[in-house]
């Protein structure tokens, strides 16, 4: 929830950030913000399993980082056009719509699940909100 609550603030800081530098070099420039805060993390001991398994990574899912970069410049471009409202209602029904597809087909070693009308049809609605919201 609190990430949730967050994402308007993150992206209109982000769009305050690319008004004075541009649109990618806002991205490169709080992704880089973003890794050395990491590291800060790691230095007071806030850690998980450690580096040893980077190996052991599939290879696309190091693409995260290419794909984050590239949605922050999107953000960038799109939520000053359109608002903060109506790019995160289409922002969520989109991904709650690609997070059934995973969540159906195992896409990229998710865990399957069952998927049912009444998900689908609240997929539906969010969709219609959003539609709403961005009329």
């Amino acid at each position: 929830v609190l990430v949730g609550l967050s994402q308007p603030a993150l992206m209109q800081m982000s769009v305050r950030v690319s008004k004075q530098t541009g649109d990618m070099e806002s991205a490169i420039i709080l992704h880089f913000i973003g890794a050395v805060v990491g590291v800060a993390y790691l230095g007071v001991g806030v850690r998980g399993g450690g580096f040893s398994g980077l190996g052991e990574v599939p290879w696309w899912a190091y693409l995260a980082g290419a794909i984050g970069v590239t949605c922050l410049y999107g953000v960038n471009r799109t939520l000053p056009v359109v608002g903060v409202a109506t790019f995160t209602a289409l922002a969520v029904a989109s991904q709650l719509v690609m997070a059934l597809m995973f969540d159906r087909y195992g896409v990229m070693g998710a865990e399957i699940r069952d998927i049912h009308v009444s998900h689908w049809t609240g997929v539906g609605l969010l969709v219609g909100g959003a539609f709403l919201v961005s009329r």
